[in-house]
């Protein structure tokens, strides 16, 4: 017990003097994100929790007066109904979808545009290569498109100005969000077995102090297509057992998570094309392993501060539609992670 309240009192210390750093600098210093991981396992998620209530005193929610969109009616009911369910579940599933003709312009995009073959965990690839995906013949497990292709993608920025994915974020925050962590990517049926690399283990996120996710299925997904799995409230203080957090940042199997929650709290996301999922990723999650076919998906995050880890450059920039021109404008703050 000693010995973990020392190293609770260091890795707090380690955490301070990074936060005053990143407040001068912009930049969080390795060691206070490791400070940050270390801690979230030594104390269950308390001190996430803590550090985000002081961001969310600082950094109150936006005011919109209109912020209907892909998401739906932004009403104060359907507002409180969904951060209810992220609360106590830790994901939400929206019953309006990305519209077809949306899809379809992304799955296009994802077919001729090029990507990156991830490393695998028993790969002969010494290093990543850029290729074009090619559905009928796929090579590695995962392949993934540049942050910045990504950027420049019109209904990727249409995405972005939408105030219905701001709003939901901010009421699960209580705090006022950026948009930080935004990708895409195929998982295909290339390994017979699930992949390390890929995500096809279970783990949890730990990029910033609190954060969610928007998950869009942009190809439909089978049991057998890889659904995003979750475990419900695992994301909650104290969700994840020590014997667990006692691993540290690490892949977990499923025989590890399986012992450790109900049958009935492991949830598989099959559905259609153009479903969106709000999950908060501090909960374990993976991307189940692909027996056939293939699925692509867009994830875009939104999280409480930049404090955290480390991503290449990215910018919003040129050639920008209307409605993204508009709300940078109004709301500058909220692009800064791509500015």
């Amino acid at each position: 017990m000693l010995k973990t309240a020392i190293r609770i009192i260091l890795n707090l210390a380690k955490l301070a003097i990074g936060l005053n750093i990143y407040l001068v600098l912009n930049k969080t210093p390795t060691f206070a994100y490791q400070a940050m991981i270390k801690l979230f396992c030594l104390t269950e998620g308390y001190s996430n929790e803590i550090l985000s209530k002081i961001i969310g005193y600082f950094k109150p929610p936006y005011y919109f007066s209109g912020a209907d969109g892909v998401l739906g009616a932004m009403v104060e009911k359907r507002r409180a109904n969904i951060s209810s369910d992220l609360r106590e579940k830790g994901y939400y599933i929206f019953e309006e979808r990305l519209p077809e003709e949306h899809c379809n312009r992304l799955l296009q995009f994802a077919i001729t545009h090029p990507c990156t073959m991830r490393l695998m965990d028993k790969a002969d690839l010494e290093e990543q290569m850029v290729t074009q995906y090619q559905r009928e013949n796929p090579q590695a497990v995962r392949y993934d498109f540049d942050t910045q292709d990504l950027l420049n993608n019109q209904d990727v920025q249409n995405l972005f100005a939408d105030l219905s994915f701001v709003t939901v974020a901010q009421d699960y925050l209580k705090a006022r969000p950026v948009i930080d962590v935004t990708s895409m990517w195929w998982h295909t049926h290339f390994s017979d077995e699930p992949d390390m690399a890929a995500a096809q283990y279970y783990h949890f996120d730990m990029d910033r102090p609190k954060w969610l996710k928007f998950f869009i299925y942009l190809t439909d997904v089978g049991p057998t297509n890889g659904p995003h799995t979750f475990v419900a409230g695992s994301h909650k203080q104290g969700g994840i057992p020590l014997g667990l957090l006692k691993k540290g940042y690490a892949r977990l199997t499923d025989k590890e998570v399986e012992a450790a929650y109900d049958e009935k709290n492991i949830v598989e996301f099959n559905a259609p094309r153009g479903t969106i999922i709000a999950e908060d990723t501090r909960g374990l999650h993976k991307g189940k392993h692909v027996q056939e076919g293939d699925r692509l998906i867009l994830q875009i995050q939104f999280s409480n501060s930049l404090f955290g880890g480390s991503y290449p450059k990215s910018k919003l920039g040129g050639k920008l539609t209307g409605d993204l021109k508009n709300k940078m404008e109004l709301f500058p703050k909220l692009y800064l992670g791509y500015f």
